[in-house]
């Protein structure tokens, strides 16, 4: 892997996801994961990532830059969180994965003087707005795949947390706001839905910490005791709590020319 870039960055972002990282899924080999049914998806509608110089917008852990990586000739993984990119370099170092460069900066602060055959952003907030829309095609020779919600996600293990809180759960729609953009820039696209149930087993001090950070980040105070004992209503037989969470998202795919 190359050298890791550290740029200026925000801070409460930067905070929040090395908070969410404490949690956050990793990267996890097999051909019948999420990861793996999407970039399939993404191959069977035209895209090609064989050979091809990738940029990882968001990249997150790394469960789909590692995948990218497999295939590609290289691959830049961007993500505001430090602490993200080094589970990144951790996981991909177990792989023998040599030809991810990493940028610690949120996608306001990226700037490279290269361009790429692909640029892939997967279910990031930090597309959010048109400038920030723009700014991927600015880098994309060809391909763009954009992955985004269509509607809020339930997790059964916050939605009671939600209600005793009285919260009303973030809705995301990133994966509309998307298209409408496509659509006013006059850019011929494919939205791919897919809906399902993400099932996630999680040790007790995870799930606890997964629920303490959402809380939080709704500027709630919890009551760690009483999170505590609601989550105990989801531990299995072998001592695992499983959450499931309902999502509806979009892949987006389009060419720049």
């Amino acid at each position: 892997m190359g050298v890791l870039e550290k740029k200026k960055e925000s801070q409460h972002g930067r905070e929040f996801w090395n908070a969410k990282a404490r949690t956050f899924p990793r990267f996890e080999e097999g051909d019948s994961t999420y990861e793996a049914r999407m970039l399939r998806l993404a191959r069977d509608n035209g895209v090609i990532f064989q050979g091809k110089h990738i940029l990882d917008v968001g990249c997150g852990s790394g469960m789909y830059t590692i995948r990218l990586a497999r295939e590609a000739a290289s691959v830049l993984a961007t993500d505001i969180s430090d602490e993200m990119l080094r589970i990144l370099h951790e996981d991909a170092s177990t792989q023998n994965i040599s030809n991810i460069t990493c940028m610690n900066c949120s996608w306001d602060e990226f700037s490279s003087p290269d361009s790429f055959d692909v640029v892939f952003a997967s279910m990031t907030p930090a597309i959010e707005t048109d400038a920030s829309a723009d700014k991927l095609m600015d880098f994309a020779k060809d391909w763009v795949v954009f992955m985004g919600f269509a509607d809020s996600m339930r997790s059964d293990v916050l939605a009671g947390l939600f209600t005793h809180y009285a919260l009303t759960p973030r809705v995301f729609n990133n994966a509309q706001t998307m298209r409408s953009w496509l659509e006013r820039r006059g850019f011929a696209y494919k939205a791919l839905p897919v809906a399902d149930q993400w099932v996630v087993p999680h040790s007790r001090d995870k799930l606890m910490d997964s629920c303490l950070t959402t809380l939080r980040s709704y500027d709630v105070q919890p009551d760690e005791e009483l999170v505590s004992t609601h989550i105990e209503a989801f531990r299995n037989e072998h001592g695992e709590y499983i959450e499931r969470t309902d999502y509806a998202v979009e892949m987006i795919i389009w060419q720049k020319n």
